[in-house]
């Protein structure tokens, strides 16, 4: 009972804060954002502010991120589970959720693969995800591709692990929770 009394709360008060950040002045907003940044983000943004020439505005910078984190999102999504099927095929002798717990597990794996999504959408000769972006942000904001791609990416791959997380637990928890899906034999 006490959690849940917690629960509505803390959610009570995230809609208050969400009413009070909408109602504020778009500058304010950007102001707040930019100090959400780590100082290290910060740093490149400013950088890449500086060689643009101007930054973009909210509108600007909203219509970038619409962009960039939907190619991102489905980058580290599809990185991620390649991952855990090379690991899973390196060594079948152990069931498959194994794999999965060892990457999941692994700091060093989700920053290659945060690298991995952000080259492939920042860098323009690694194929077509960076060509589709580099065609759709206007020609006069892309020297921010790199900082806003690895915003992006870092965010895109913080999620993928996480939602897998999710699905991991709640199967081990509900054996039920995927049997919504048809079964498809394999060796039929």
């Amino acid at each position: 009972m006490r959690s849940g009394a917690l629960l509505v709360l803390a959610l009570g008060m995230l809609a208050l804060a969400a009413l009070a950040f909408d109602s504020a002045p778009v500058e304010e907003q950007t102001e707040e954002s930019f100090e959400l940044l780590s100082d290290v983000a910060r740093k490149k943004l400013k950088e890449a502010v500086k060689l643009a020439g101007k930054a973009p505005t909210a509108t600007e910078r909203a219509h970038i991120q619409h962009v960039l984190s939907p190619i991102a999102k489905h980058l580290a999504t599809r990185m991620l589970y390649t991952e855990v099927a090379e690991r899973a095929r390196a060594n079948p002798t152990k069931p498959g959720h194994h794999a999965m717990e060892q990457v999941l597990a692994s700091s060093k794996e989700e920053n290659e693969i945060e690298a991995r999504v952000k080259n492939r959408m920042a860098n323009i000769h690694a194929g077509q995800w960076a060509e589709e972006i580099y065609r759709k942000v206007p020609s006069k904001f892309q020297k921010l591709i790199p900082a806003l791609a690895t915003q992006a990416a870092h965010t895109a791959t913080t999620n993928a692990f996480s939602k897998l997380k999710h699905e991991m637990l709640m199967a081990e928890k509900n054996p039920t929770f995927m049997k919504h899906l048809k079964y498809n034999d394999p060796n039929a």
